[in-house]
């Protein structure tokens, strides 16, 4: 009997690593190195918020980023997310001092683990680093995220906006894993900072998004819309940054929040409320179309698109504007539009918020049920 006992114990000792290994893909897909995460020497229970590169003290522009991990309705935030976080050196290599064990002797010695505190929040302290030798790949940073309750899956890693090796059509190619992992450095005394909050499951395959959650995003009905200066690009306020709420916030009218890189139903939608304002007239009607720049490219290439699209679909009436990105503090988050909504609409009247539409699908009945809510 003993025998037996024993003899099914090796069996289990052999079957149980095989099964964890299919775990590891369930969520996410496949990951080679993501097993790294587990290599920190201190427990996940023990690490802090906080994380200081092991090339802090060296030479190199010295970086801080922080940021909000959520869960997956994009306002929660998420505690106890552990995150690995690894690049390279300032010559471009993952160098290692030649101590490393594990997948420290591929991903060198400049890599660290943190775990988000109650309130969600992260921030670490490194060196920016250096693209690849051969300058074909912009600087970044790997990340992987272990939550509680899921394997470990990689994200999108982080970037950098003013990177010149970050082309548009490099930015087209990003998978969106987690949010946008584009950062944009402001100088801070002898450093600079950064921020980049992370969105639990959005773009994972496989993750377990419970069918009866809905999104939320933007003000709730009956908030006053606040005042915001976006780049008007068409309609009366063309070239300016006018406020459309100080302005025309005692009418009526739609306002759209745009949060999808892909600008062509943003076109179409704008095209059509342009139309709808010929029809009825402004003072029944404005329309305010928020291009919300989700990959984070440079302003002025924005305006210059957005205003040739004007131009060419002939849009006069209804306002193109954009801001600066999704995370903008004196714009989205003020109307509180969650990243991971491709769009959220609002329909005001003397300022405040009577209707609301969030990932709104263009057709007639939806269009017309929108235009409805002016009634």
């Amino acid at each position: 009997m003993k025998h037996l006992i024993f003899a099914v114990l090796i069996q289990v000792s052999i079957i149980l690593p095989s099964c964890s290994q299919i775990t590891r893909t369930k969520v996410g897909g496949p990951c080679e190195g993501c097993e790294a995460i587990y290599e920190s020497a201190t427990p996940f229970n023990k690490l802090s918020n906080l994380l200081w590169m092991p090339d802090w003290n060296e030479a190199g522009p010295r970086i801080a980023v922080s940021g909000i991990v959520y869960k997956s309705d994009g306002k929660t935030p998420a505690a106890d997310v552990v995150l690995y976080i690894y690049h390279t050196d300032q010559t471009g290599h993952y160098t290692a001092k030649g101590n490393e064990k594990g997948w420290g002797k591929r991903h060198g010695y400049i890599r660290g683990w943190l775990r988000t505190n109650e309130k969600g929040e992260y921030k670490f302290f490194t060196l920016k680093p250096a693209p690849y030798p051969g300058g074909k790949n912009p600087a970044h940073i790997h990340i992987t995220v272990k939550e509680p309750g899921l394997n470990e899956y990689y994200i999108d890693e982080f970037l950098f906006s003013d990177d010149a090796i970050l082309s548009n059509d490099e930015k087209k190619k990003l998978e969106q894993r987690g949010g946008n992992g584009i950062i944009s450095l402001q100088k801070a005394g002898a450093m600079f900072k950064g921020e980049r909050n992370i969105y639990l499951g959005k773009k994972i395959p496989g993750y377990p998004f419970a069918p009866s959650a809905k999104i939320s995003s933007g003000l709730n009905i009956g908030s006053n819309c606040p005042a915001f200066g976006p780049m008007h690009v068409s309609g009366a306020d063309k070239g300016d940054h006018a406020c459309p709420m100080c302005k025309y916030g005692s009418g009526q009218g739609i306002m759209v929040w745009w949060n999808d890189a892909d600008i062509n139903g943003m076109l179409k939608l704008a095209k059509k409320l342009d139309k709808s304002i010929g029809q009825k007239g402004l003072k029944k009607l404005r329309a305010f179309i928020v291009f919300m720049n989700p990959l984070h490219r440079p302003l002025n290439e924005i305006r210059n698109e957005l205003t040739a699209w004007a131009n060419h679909m002939r849009i006069s009436d209804a306002a193109i504007v954009f801001v600066p990105s999704p995370d903008d503090a004196e714009t989205a988050v003020n109307y509180k539009i969650n990243p991971l909504a491709k769009n959220t609409v609002f329909v005001y009247k003397q300022r405040k918020v009577v209707s609301k539409f969030i990932n709104y699908r263009d057709n007639d009945k939806n269009y017309s049920d929108l235009l409805g809510e002016l009634n």
